[in-house]
């Protein structure tokens, strides 16, 4: 089975939490408790540097199962650290017997934040 990824650009406002929400619902791969969802921004596809990684494991994504959910939150602390104009990003999702999908890819644009403590 092949599946073609969303192209989803996101606009990223800095100093705020990132929240993400993306419906998975594909017949013979139901998101399950041994699912394990990540995700990583850089500044381009091929850059080794990672921005910021958001997972299962790091409390970042969480996987609603009855819901069909996949739910991002990147904290306020840390979209305040970023400096980027724009960079890409991709979600992973594996199951429990080793097949991994990318249900969703794109690139992110930074909104600079004016309030900020001096």
């Amino acid at each position: 089975m092949i599946l073609k990824p969303l192209i989803k650009n996101v606009l990223v406002y800095q100093g705020t939490t990132l929240m993400l929400e993306f419906m998975w619902d594909v017949p013979g791969y139901p998101l399950e408790a041994g699912c394990i969802v990540n995700m990583q921004i850089r500044p381009t596809i091929q850059s080794d540097i990672v921005i910021c990684e958001a997972s299962t494991t790091n409390n970042k994504i969480f996987i609603h199962v009855i819901e069909k959910l996949i739910e991002i939150r990147i904290p306020a602390e840390e979209t305040a650290e970023f400096s980027f104009d724009k960079a890409a990003y991709d979600i992973e999702i594996e199951f429990p017997n080793g097949v991994v999908f990318r249900p969703v890819q794109g690139s992110m644009s930074l909104s600079l934040e004016v309030t900020r403590i001096v």
